[in-house]
């Protein structure tokens, strides 16, 4: 049976306790829940978990009291509403059982923080009816009805009792975490087993009958570091009014060696002095943390391989720029005189063909190199307030030849006032150039490349749409990215396929974005977003 001692441990507990039973209504709370939360138990007896706990509705309680009677129990983070409003955290043990064909949820909870919440208690005597009732039958028949009534209230007191201490009983035994009391005997000047649960039992690997009398250094392994430790909690136990929290390693019967996190609280029983002891596992956490730091390392370590394997990249790009360069700018130079000295003749187209290709390979070494500046975050810009509507009318006329060489209808329609914007012009060149360019590589002869550019909110909208061969959707998910297959297609159309992969860069690094849009076979709409500036005028 739950005795006394028992009712009066966990009344004592450092931790909190509640029973609810199924509709989540407060049956029972000891004194450092009252104390957690401002209410009395009396107060509380009148609320249910909906109203002291901000994580559950009526519909949510029910769900979570079926899981519940599934699993057994459970273990939770939750917030609680104290009386006076304040949110408390809160970590959660759950245990369901059944008493007297009714069903209960046993909880034990402690605040997140680890702080415990602790009380020193006294036990109310019960009123001794039974002597009361001896004396009474010594006085008139008069008073045999007011004797026959205590007696049978005494009865009612003793049922009450025995019903409570079983109730006790159940819920000290269904913790999840081990509980044991401990009782300072002063011949041998140490703490002794007065009290186990079952969990106690269970983990420790002993029965009752083998843990009662049993000293507190009984369980420790031994080593001079965990006794210790052990010494250090104990004391840290005795000394503080409100208790401590220590880690310590226990060995059990078969001698596992145990890693356990102890909640102890100091109080007296009876006129001694006890302790209450709350010992929880912390294996797994422990071996979650030990995987965690290395996972942590491991992460740390990679993460410096990569910078560096970045910067050799980024080294080795700069370098074959420079490389590839430095014999391209006399190609260059020379082809640009001998463009200007020939005749227009065979010699003469030669030499503009060697231009051209000379040229054609310098930007794509640029391109390239600005793609890998992008991704290390050390490609910069030089910003400006700039006249968009004047910027891109200049870029349609500068691209115009190449739709009317293939008998392209080009169109440009701008929304009047457009404000100012702050971009890099020659990376916003860059950008539309590019979208423009696809645009007329893969629109057919006689198709139609229309920009339209307008105000949306505080952002400035350039929409370029087609009637070209569209995109499928497998190739749109990755048509922004700067390295695929598409270095080894076929579907290139010459160049490195880069061109959509930087425009984006320099995008992003004006805080804005490009969306794509298409249909394979119906042509595609392409939207470059930009922020405007907040004082951009008109």
């Amino acid at each position: 049976m739950f005795n006394s001692v028992g009712k009066l441990a966990l009344d004592s507990a450092p931790v909190a306790v509640y029973w609810l039973n199924n509709q989540g209504e407060v049956v029972y709370s000891n004194k450092a829940f009252t104390k957690m939360t401002g209410y009395s138990a009396k107060e509380l007896a009148q609320l249910d978990i909906c109203q002291i706990s901000s994580d559950f509705s009526r519909p949510q309680w029910e769900s979570y009291w079926n899981r519940l009677k599934k699993s057994g129990a459970n273990i939770r983070s939750a917030t609680l509403l104290s009386k006076s409003g304040h949110k408390i955290p809160v970590n959660i043990n759950d245990s369901y059982l059944r008493y007297s064909d009714t069903d209960y949820d046993c909880a034990f909870l402690n605040k997140a923080d680890s702080e415990q919440i602790t009380q020193v208690n006294t036990v109310t005597p019960q009123p001794h009816l039974k002597e009361i009732a001896r004396q009474k039958t010594a006085e008139a028949v008069t008073f045999n009805k007011l004797i026959q009534t205590l007696i049978e209230r005494q009865t009612l007191t003793e049922k009450a009792l025995y019903e409570s201490e079983k109730k006790f009983r159940t819920i000290f035994n269904k913790a999840r975490d081990a509980i044991i009391l401990w009782e300072w005997d002063a011949h041998k000047e140490g703490f002794k087993i007065i009290e186990v649960n079952d969990m106690a039992c269970q983990r420790f690997e002993y029965t009752r009958q083998e843990m009662f009398g049993k000293y507190a250094d009984f369980f420790q392994p031994n080593s001079k570091e965990s006794k210790a430790k052990f010494l250090a909690g104990t004391k840290a136990t005795v000394n503080k009014e409100d208790g401590a929290t220590y880690e310590l390693l226990h060995q059990s019967k078969s001698g596992k060696i145990m890693q356990n996190e102890v909640s102890g609280l100091r109080f007296e029983l009876n006129g001694k002095p006890v302790i209450l002891s709350v010992i929880r596992d912390i294996s797994l956490r422990k071996e979650y943390e030990i995987k965690l730091k290395n996972m942590y390392e491991r992460e740390k370590l990679l993460n410096t391989r990569l910078e560096n394997e970045s910067q050799k990249r980024a080294e080795f790009t700069r370098i074959l720029v420079h490389e590839l360069k430095t014999p391209l700018t006399p190609i260059i130079a020379a082809s640009d005189m001998l463009i200007k000295m020939l005749p227009p003749d065979i010699s003469h187209e030669l030499a503009s063909q060697i231009n051209k290709g000379a040229e054609e390979l310098n930007n794509r070494m640029n391109d390239l190199f600005d793609l890998v500046r992008g991704e290390l975050g050390i490609l910069s810009l030089n910003t400006e307030s700039i006249d968009c509507t004047r910027l891109l009318g200049d870029i349609i006329e500068f691209i115009r030849p190449q739709a009317q060489a293939k008998n392209q209808t080009l169109e440009a329609g701008f929304q009047p006032n457009l404000p100012l914007i702050e971009v890099d012009p020659v990376r916003f060149k860059q950008i539309v150039m590019n979208i423009l360019g696809n645009a007329l590589k893969f629109t057919p002869q006689g198709g139609f490349i229309k920009m339209s550019v307008f105000q949306k909110g505080r952002c400035l909208v350039i929409c370029i749409k087609d009637n070209g061969r569209g995109i499928s959707k497998v190739k749109q998910r990755r048509l922004l990215t700067s390295y695929d297959d598409r270095l080894i297609s076929r579907e290139s159309s010459g160049g490195l396929g880069l061109g959509l992969a930087l425009s984006k860069t320099f995008v992003d690094l004006h805080q804005g974005q490009i969306t794509i849009h298409s249909k394979e076979g119906h042509g595609t709409t392409c939207d470059i977003i930009l922020p405007i500036k907040q004082n951009g005028g008109s």
